[in-house]
């Protein structure tokens, strides 16, 4: 959308009597507030809410008139009530436009004060008809009760006011002019006579024989429409359509409450097919969800959305939260995966849980393929090599079945003057030829350091919430910039090399940790761009680093012209330290002593603090143990710029 949200949000508990208290619309106007400060940029949205004391008649309808008033062609308009709806008796002179002689009203916090009344529909008709005729698209949603018999249950709370016993004249209607029924005609047009015309689209708490009802979610009094409407927005990508946001809040409001079924209405019925307010809210990444199918627990995620196959017993692992709920804190419960469907993921939840509800889960930990090696070649050096395996990290590298070889990652090749290890289908040499004293455990060693190097490359979340520009990463050499994603070129001068700039910027409203590591052509891994590991990063905030590219002198001199270095961002909602990521670039020349610790896996943090360190951590080795209950959950995500280093010849 290319312009402005305009929303008006009215919510109301405290009416004087006689009218009945409420005790969740207040809650509801400022969540859905707050839904649209998060998924609406500041330069996009112009919010007014009103509750209790301040929603008084003259101020709805002036900010209905004023605000909303200022949305153009190019702008959205919102108007969303909560709070009580009642009827009153239409006068003599409107009979030509309400064939039964009742109003459907909204009961502003004064409407029953001397002097004041309520809303009524043709009121708001005609007020959201003067909105439109810009051409915005305009959107009306009415938590409230808006027909009955004034009636209360006795052991629930509804929406609905007694009835206003008091003669209205014709004349204290706002923008109704008696005897021209044309400029309320759309009143009309339906038997649930909200229901706007133009690009007006109606969503209602309730039908017109029915009571909007409150409940609680969470230990908050709500609406069970808006609590709905929340968790729809907020569990999806931000741009589900009207058809969309009707079955997901339907289904929601049937699970929590009997006799209630919300209705979209509109003049247009294409309009049912738009994004939710007509693409307001921009598209985010939906989190993920956890629900109960007949065939038993599953999240939203499959193999299409990247979620990996179990490796035996290690799988993906989830903790499972509220769905509108925070992430941080003890979780609900943990769910472990144990099938992967190509849209969705069956897993095992301990403990169970209530399968009426809709969970939220966040990823914990990813299994990853231990790097699978062809060995072929001298028969005496494959046999030495798949012993000197025997004592590698069997979850870093699997050495493959002699008759398996076509579908190794690498390949090794045992000759008299060592091991050669390669891709398949490439003859050039990934590290020099392993030689000497040693030379077997030299080459598991260097190819653990290859399988961690390659799994940290591939790292992402699969199920994270946080959008693609979170932290915006820019390179600049000086000659125009890249983002994520992209592959900048920077060349020597001379002999001296090239030297270039990455920026990273907070583009969210919320602090971020972001770190910036270097995987270097040669297997690499260097996470010292920020003394810490990662650097915070507040709302807006942004900061550089000034790197050199480098292509040593031995590597030029051998016949390299060219090194492509892969800079990974990793973006978390948590503060984490990536430093024991760090490894040199590989050297397959020295000659380790007995029990030498650099052949085996690389040190483990002590402790895991979040998800996040764990996964980093599973880069590294398997070898990390249970989760720990009291590990934060952070949401992250991995972006990487490709920088290719050429240092000509002559």
């Amino acid at each position: 959308m290319a312009g402005r949200l305009y929303a008006l949000l009215v919510g109301i508990d405290a009416y004087p009597a006689p009218i009945p208290r409420l005790s969740g619309c207040v809650n509801d106007v400022t969540s859905i507030a707050e839904v649209l400060r998060e998924r609406v940029t500041p330069d996009a949205l112009d919010l007014v809410v009103l509750t209790d004391a301040d929603a008084t008649r003259s101020a709805v309808t002036a900010r209905l008139a004023e605000h909303l008033g200022r949305a153009d062609s190019a702008d959205v308009a919102l108007f969303y009530y909560s709070g009580h709806g009642s009827q009153q008796a239409t006068p003599q002179a409107l009979w030509t436009i309400e064939p039964d002689h009742r109003n459907e009203t909204l009961v502003c916090f004064d409407s029953r004060s001397p002097g004041s009344w309520d809303l009524a529909d043709k009121e708001l008709a005609g007020l959201l008809d003067d909105v439109s005729s810009s051409g915005c698209h305009t959107l009306v949603v009415l938590d409230c009760c808006h027909a009955g018999d004034g009636t209360r249950d006795a052991d629930e709370v509804v929406r609905l006011a007694p009835a206003d016993p008091r003669p209205r004249p014709a004349s204290s209607f706002v923008g109704v002019t008696v005897g021209d029924p044309g400029h309320v005609a759309s009143t009309q047009r339906s038997t649930a006579r909200w229901t706007p015309v133009g690009r007006h689209v109606l969503l209602a708490a309730c039908r017109s024989s029915e009571k909007a009802k409150e409940v609680t979610v969470m230990g908050r009094q709500r609406g069970a429409m808006s609590a709905a409407l929340e968790a729809a927005l907020t569990g999806t990508d931000g741009r589900p359509s009207y058809r969309d946001v009707l079955r997901i809040v339907t289904a929601d409001v049937a699970s929590r409450v009997r006799d209630q079924h919300p209705q979209v209405e509109t003049a247009d019925a294409t309009e049912l097919d738009r994004p939710f307010l007509g693409g307001a809210i921009p598209a985010t990444p939906r989190p993920l969800t956890l629900s109960h199918l007949p065939d038993g627990w599953s999240i939203d995620s499959g193999a299409v959305h990247g979620v990996p196959e179990p490796l035996g017993d290690d799988t993906t692992e989830l903790a499972v939260y509220p769905l509108t709920g925070e992430t941080s804190g003890s979780p609900l419960a943990t769910a472990a995966v144990t099938k992967v469907l190509p849209d969705r993921s069956l897993v095992m939840l301990t403990p169970e849980l209530d399968d009426a509800y809709v969970y939220r889960a966040v990823v914990t930990s990813i299994p990853l393929k231990p790097l699978l090696v062809g060995v072929v070649g001298d028969a005496v050096g494959t046999a030495a090599l798949r012993a000197a395996a025997d004592a590698a990290d069997e979850t870093l590298v699997e050495l493959a079945d002699p008759d398996a070889t076509t579908d190794a990652d690498l390949l090794v090749e045992a000759t008299a003057d060592g091991f050669i290890i390669t891709r398949p289908g490439v003859t050039r040499p990934l590290v020099p030829v392993v030689a000497g004293v040693g030379r077997e455990e030299r080459t598991i060693h260097a190819l653990e350091r290859v399988a961690r190097w390659l799994r940290l490359c591939a790292l992402t979340n699969p199920a994270t919430h946080l959008p693609g520009d979170a932290v915006r990463v820019e390179v600049d050499a000086g000659t125009g910039r890249v983002g994520a994603g992209g592959t900048i070129t920077i060349a020597y001068a001379g002999t001296d090399p090239p030297r270039f700039t990455v920026r990273l910027a907070n583009t969210t409203s919320t602090p971020l940790w972001a770190a910036l590591l270097d995987l270097t052509e040669t297997y690499g891994i260097f996470t010292d761009a920020f003394p810490a590991g990662s650097v915070a990063l507040g709302p807006g905030e942004s900061t550089s680093v000034d790197l050199v590219g480098q292509l040593s002198d031995a590597l030029w001199q051998a016949g390299t012209v060219s090194l492509r270095d892969q800079l990974m961002v990793v973006t978390s909602t948590l503060e984490f330290d990536p430093r024991s990521l760090e490894q040199e670039e590989l050297d397959v020349s020295a000659v380790p002593g007995p029990n030498s610790p650099a052949l085996r896996s690389a040190d483990v943090p002590i402790a895991l603090r979040s998800n996040l360190e764990r996964a980093l951590g599973g880069t590294r080795t398997r070898r990390l143990g249970p989760s720990a209950a009291a590990a934060a959950v952070a949401d992250w995500r991995t972006d990487s710029v490709f920088v290719v280093t050429s240092r000509p010849r002559g």
